[in-house]
């Protein structure tokens, strides 16, 4: 393993080396051919220097290689030649012209990032070979042999310097990309364990969803996914799954709904919620909240079991029982009549009067007992009269965490007392899809108004956004089954094509009328209308009836 370690280092080593080659390369040309320009226009002579010539020339060309070459092919052995040329085209330079001595920090400052301590030597030893020439021309006098070794130790000290920084940075950064990788496989293993757990969760037959202190849903499994009709667990946006009191009872107020006892800390066992799903379906759940186990116990744990099948096989049996009831009443009620004419007609003997009356005690307590069964029985719903305008409230509470998270403005004006006759669940499904539709395909920032009012006999709900609308003659079409404005198709939302053909459908059932109005770009006004005494004319005939239940 460390060996592995060594040679991936290394190999990064080589190639940020070649890579920088030509950029330090580059600066030392760009200053020397500054400097020497600078010093052509004091001392023009210079250029008659041979050495100075030499010393530029060789610069030069090894600028113009370094761009030209390919280093990641050579060794770094060969790469050293570069400084090494450029320590000697230096010194070159230096002997006509003493400033250019500077210049070899540049070099020195490369081979101490790149090299080790003895190679940094030998760079040092060519500096002073360079220098040999000038000082014994000197005629090794004192000062020169101070310019020497100031030059050799400043740059010896530089060098050190450097190097030292350079290893400790490069230590750091293999310890850094050590630690990376160690961390990068702890959390490829933690989230191999995520996924199994989810799996694990997503196999589970009942329906679990864990929520936070706030209420929002943190974690779901796929049974609660699929009940609820929860897009990958995103919970803002209400969907056609709406909680009810009862079996084609009145909906669920925003703050009784299980999430919302769960989040008040609320904890029960086994209570019947019914759930008209996104699909049309009933579901008899049965709700268990419990608190949340671990470290962290803030929110809750809400448990759902369909009971859907055991209570349509109970309804099943209610309805055999109760077909039974009737078929035995008819028979027995005639018995009974039979026995009494025979009772009072007078002509039985005594014996017989006795067989008479026991037949009639019994089939009276058969009676009785059929009786009891049937006032026992669930009574059958009827239409009943509901408030229009509260289940509009309803559904815009519903929808107002969708809208804010689309920065939408819900505002509304309904009237009180909106009473109509009929089945509230069906109208409840007509007013989520107008209102969803209108957040649907409304850009954010735009508003959308619920009004609602009532005349003498009729009771009017408007829905209006400032959406995208639709061309003249997609609003012809809007309530054909599977149809879908072009300017829907174009926004990337998703749909079927169905919910306006449905909710003309149930407005009709309930002798009302839905309208549509729209333009391209200028919105969209949704207009039904019901009559206020819903019992005259009014057929329900295409409902499902009370003993139906689809799990």
């Amino acid at each position: 393993m460390n060996t592995s370690a060594s040679r991936w280092a290394d190999n990064a080593l080589i190639g940020t080396l070649t890579r920088s080659v030509w950029q330090w390369q580059l600066i030392l040309t760009f200053c020397v051919v500054i400097m020497g320009m600078i010093a052509a226009l004091f001392n023009i002579s210079l250029f008659g220097d041979g050495r100075f010539l030499t010393g530029l020339i060789v610069i030069v060309t090894v600028g113009a290689l370094s761009i030209t070459v390919h280093w990641a092919r050579l060794s770094r052995r060969a790469v050293l030649a570069v400084p090494l040329a450029d320590i000697v085209a230096i010194g070159l330079l230096a002997a006509a012209l003493q400033p250019f001595a500077f210049l070899w920090v540049l070099p020195i400052a490369w081979v101490a990032t790149y090299y080790g301590t003895f190679t940094l030597l030998t760079t040092l030893g060519v500096v002073l070979i360079s220098q040999a020439p000038g000082w014994i021309t000197a005629g090794r006098d004192g000062e020169a042999s101070l310019t020497v070794l100031i030059v050799l130790l400043a740059l010896g000290f530089l060098g050190a310097t450097i190097s030292i920084g350079t290893s400790r940075t490069r230590a750091f950064r293999h310890l850094l990309q050590r630690q990376s990788r160690q961390l990068d496989r702890a959390l490829q293993r933690v989230q191999a364990q995520e996924r199994s757990s989810s799996r694990l969760f997503d196999t589970i037959g009942l329906a679990l969803a864990r929520i936070n202190e706030e209420g929002h849903i943190v974690a779901s499994n796929a049974a609660f996914r699929r009940l609820y009709a929860l897009v990958d667990g995103d919970a803002r946006h209400p969907t056609r799954s709406v909680e009810y009191d009862g079996h084609r009872g009145n909906a669920l107020p925003p703050d009784q709904t299980s999430l919302a006892l769960a989040a008040r800390g609320e904890r029960v066992q086994g209570e019947r919620v019914w759930l008209y799903d996104a699909d049309g379906e009933w579901h008899a759940l049965s709700l268990s909240i419990y608190d949340r186990a671990g470290d962290d116990p803030r929110g809750a744990l809400l448990e759902f079991e369909d009971d859907s099948a055991v209570v349509a096989s109970e309804a099943a049996a209610r309805s055999a029982a109760s077909a039974i009831s009737h078929e035995l009443r008819n028979p027995l009620t005639a018995i009974l009549g039979h026995v009494d004419l025979l009772v009072e007609e007078g002509e039985l003997t005594q014996s017989q009067r006795e067989h008479a009356l026991v037949i009639e005690s019994a089939a009276e307590r058969m009676l009785t007992l059929i009786r009891r069964l049937l006032d026992t029985r669930p009574a059958e719903p009827t239409e009943q009269a509901f408030d229009l305008g509260e289940l509009a409230r309803n559904s815009v509470a519903a929808f107002t965490p969708s809208a804010a998270a689309r920065t939408l403005t819900i505002t509304t004006d309904i009237a009180p007392d909106l009473l109509v006759t009929g089945t509230a669940f069906r109208m409840r499904q007509v007013i989520d899809n107008v209102l969803s539709n209108a957040i649907k395909y409304t850009p954010r920032g735009g508003s959308v108004t619920v009004t609602g009012r009532r005349d003498d006999a009729t009771v009017t709900l408007v829905v209006a956004d400032s959406g995208i609308g639709m061309a003249p003659a997609d609003v012809e079409r809007v309530f054909d089954p599977y149809f879908r404005a072009d300017t829907a198709i174009d926004s990337g939302a998703t749909g079927t094509g169905l919910g306006m053909g449905i909710s003309r459908e149930i407005v009709q059932q309930h002798h009302g009328e839905i309208t549509l109005r729209s333009a391209l770009a200028s919105g969209t006004t949704v207009t039904i209308t019901l009559p206020v005494d819903g019992k005259d004319g009014s057929s329900t005939q295409n409902m499902p009836s009370a003993e139906e239940l689809a799990p």
